[in-house]
């Protein structure tokens, strides 16, 4: 049974109304996001240098409910590029597997430490120049990675995978 056409034209006007809303509470949901990495980026430089023999992950001070699952359905390098991009301070290997972790990524590796070091060292660094290990082996991105995750945010694939 077919739909008469005003009807149809209403239920589209709705749809489209609920789209446009669905975009501005992502749009929202992301900006916090980015706000909240931010803080804990912040947490974790200060408590590293007031306590340095006792490093913090902002996943310590978390509980798992207010743990967002943004990288859930990306892969690895996707990920590690967002993270640095909104990152105010260069991170170690396992700060960055950490705080993947804690947004969600999904991996099948046995060790996910060593898969976030094989990305960032192989695939990232030597095939496309995309990190740079700085002082006391932290990662940061190059140009060509901020380049690279700038587009990649803008596709819709990212998108809808993060938002």
């Amino acid at each position: 049974m077919a739909l008469p056409v005003e009807m149809k034209t209403q239920y589209e006007m709705v749809i489209l109304d609920l789209e446009t809303e669905a975009k501005q509470v992502k749009e929202q949901l992301a900006a916090m996001q980015a706000k909240l990495r931010e803080l804990q980026n912040s947490i974790t430089t200060l408590r590293n240098r007031l306590h340095p023999d006792t490093p913090y992950t902002p996943s310590n001070n978390l509980s798992p409910r207010f743990q967002n699952q943004k990288y859930a359905n990306i892969s690895v390098r996707w990920a590690i590029l967002d993270l640095l991009k909104d990152s105010s301070v260069a991170m170690n290997t396992a700060e960055i597997a950490e705080t993947l972790k804690a947004s969600g990524i999904q991996s099948r590796a046995a060790n996910f430490l060593n898969n976030v070091s094989a990305v960032l060292s192989s695939t990232m660094q030597r095939e496309h120049n995309e990190v740079r290990q700085v002082n006391d082996g932290k990662w940061e991105l190059t140009e060509r990675g901020k380049n690279a995750i700038d587009h990649i945010r803008s596709t819709p694939k990212f998108q809808d995978a993060c938002h």
